[in-house]
């Protein structure tokens, strides 16, 4: 397993990145649902002087597939999500994609390209996504205590019972999977305690 780091390596880590990278320097942090990624990524972006709006989450990507009865990898559309990747490292000046979120409704985000392009969401180390990111970051917290924080999270944002059940029925269990099948703690360059 990776050392455990703290947000100052991460941030430390960054900024060398940034103008020693050919094209934009892709940062990746995932973690389970709940774990503080999105936080993370948000703190990395501000002290980065990236604008929220150019942070690129996979919440942003859902499939059309995606729904209660998807599998681990129908949630979200990797193809576009890549092609977002690839258009900064191939030195893109707009940060320019299609989103869909999972209630369907879609549209178009379009940016000035940042001086690091910072990816988040859940499941976001595979074999198929090894060689997107010039930095991995893992924010670490056993699936059942993130997915708690989560629902806790979601019931003050007004989720219905069949959407706090999700936790419980998909995707605490689907987190628990996703560890096993992909051992993100070994993958990636730094692993960070979730906050607490």
């Amino acid at each position: 397993m990776t050392p455990t780091a703290t947000y100052d390596d991460l941030l430390a880590r960054t900024r060398q990145l940034i103008g020693t990278t050919e094209g934009v320097p892709v940062v990746g942090i995932s973690g389970h649902g709940g774990a503080g990624k999105s936080t993370m990524a948000a703190r990395l972006a501000a002290d980065l002087g990236v604008g929220e709006d150019q942070v690129v989450a996979t919440d942003a990507f859902y499939a059309e597939t995606c729904g209660p009865e998807a599998g681990l990898w129908e949630q979200y559309d990797w193809r576009l999500l890549e092609q977002v990747v690839r258009s900064a490292r191939a030195g893109h000046d707009r940060l320019r994609y299609e989103y869909r979120w999972w209630s369907g409704e879609t549209g178009v985000e379009d940016h000035p390209m940042p001086a690091v392009l910072v990816v988040e969401g859940i499941r976001l180390f595979s074999d198929r996504t090894r060689d997107w990111f010039d930095l991995m970051v893992w924010v670490d917290m056993d699936p059942d205590e993130a997915g708690a924080r989560a629902k806790a999270r979601n019931v003050l944002q007004g989720d219905d019972d069949a959407e706090l059940e999700l936790w419980d029925t998909k995707w605490i269990p689907e987190g628990h999977d996703y560890e096993r099948l992909e051992r993100p703690q070994e993958r990636v360059d730094l692993v960070i305690s979730a906050p607490r």
